[in-house]
């Protein structure tokens, strides 16, 4: 397919691709397999440095593939999908990260389910796999039996109940581009979760694919647990959505978790993921003194009785009362 030509699609692939020429021809081989062709392939380059966006093309150029490969100087994942939001004219969008790949049916099977239940968002399974396709862990998302109401998809999306990923779900552009909904790129943490439970609160209908339709690549497990400060975008990634659903309004129940669950939850992985390393110590420290966080830990409430609510309980009175103490338990158990 001669590049850039785009017509009106099912479906537009948003694709940011960042030095990976190591893995994105397993992700180009998969959007090339789809069963059905009615959609197009947003390539985002992101400014890299390596052989990706060659790789890709010369895939793509032997195919028969809608695709646009838009280049931007290195902006991030976020400056990334908001572009290729921009460009998209798709029915429906979904996002793929590029060491990520999906089923051969996926378009198919989602659209289909979309359209045939005139719903505003559309979800599957996925596995988490390592760089040789083994399956590392299934994701523990629950089906739907039939469609549900935006609202209750957010509310349900946050407590754990259904797993919407990047990588497993289309969204009606209208409700994208109508709402002026985009990623946060001042955030790197928690901004597609974000993301995800703003557009469901604006679908009027939420139905699932029950199939494992999309993969989830952990090329390096020890990379998702590196202790950096971006972390602590993990908290105010939550408090912008607090803000956001507030200004909204009546939205009770969906603000009520935030600030009873979530936000303290959230503070609770900050604690320990950065307690792992002395350097960010002092950095944590003074972030659990800031009157908003410590205010938000004090209203922490059990959501269930079973050990993690009670060990996120402890822990958050532990933070707010003796850090220092639980950061050496912390440091003992990590040994």
């Amino acid at each position: 397919m001669i590049e850039g030509v785009t017509d009106l699609v099912k479906v537009s692939i948003i694709t940011p691709v960042y030095n990976v020429e190591e893995c994105i021809e397993k992700n180009i081989k998969s959007i090339i397999s789809q069963t059905c062709k009615d959609f197009e392939l947003l390539l985002i380059d992101d400014g890299s440095k390596d052989r990706s966006i060659e790789i890709a093309r010369e895939l793509l150029e032997t195919s028969d593939i809608n695709y646009k490969i838009i280049s931007q100087k290195n902006s991030g994942v976020s400056t990334a999908r908001n572009r290729g939001i921009e460009e998209a004219n798709g029915e429906y969008i979904s996002f793929l990260d590029s060491d990520d790949y999906i089923d051969s049916r996926y378009v198919e099977l989602m659209y289909e389910k979309a359209i045939t239940n005139d719903c505003d968002v559309v979800f599957c399974d996925y596995s988490e796999v390592d760089g040789d396709g083994k399956i590392l862990a299934q994701s523990s998302t629950n089906f739907l039996d039939d469609f549900i109401e935006g609202k209750e998809g957010a509310l349900r999306q946050l407590n754990g109940e259904i797993n919407l990923g990047m990588r497993s779900a289309i969204y009606r552009t209208l409700i994208i581009k109508g709402n002026n909904l985009e990623f946060d790129s001042n955030r790197k943490y928690a901004e597609d979760m974000v993301f995800i439970v703003k557009a469901l609160l604006y679908a009027k209908k939420v139905i699932s694919v029950d199939e494992v339709l999309a993969y989830y690549v952990r090329w390096d497990a020890a990379v998702t647990r590196t202790a950096s400060l971006k972390h602590l975008d993990c908290y105010y990634s939550y408090v912008d959505l607090l803000k956001y659903i507030k200004e909204i309004g009546d939205l009770r129940e969906i603000e009520e978790f935030l600030i009873q669950f979530k936000i303290p939850y959230s503070i609770s992985h900050i604690f320990s993921t950065l307690c792992r390393e002395e350097k960010f110590h002092e950095d944590l420290f003074r972030f659990l003194k800031q009157d908003d966080v410590s205010q938000a830990l004090k209203k922490y409430k059990l959501q269930k009785f079973d050990k993690n609510n009670i060990r996120y309980l402890i822990q958050c009175k532990g933070m707010k009362c003796c850090p220092n103490l639980l950061l050496k338990a912390f440091n003992i158990i990590l040994r």
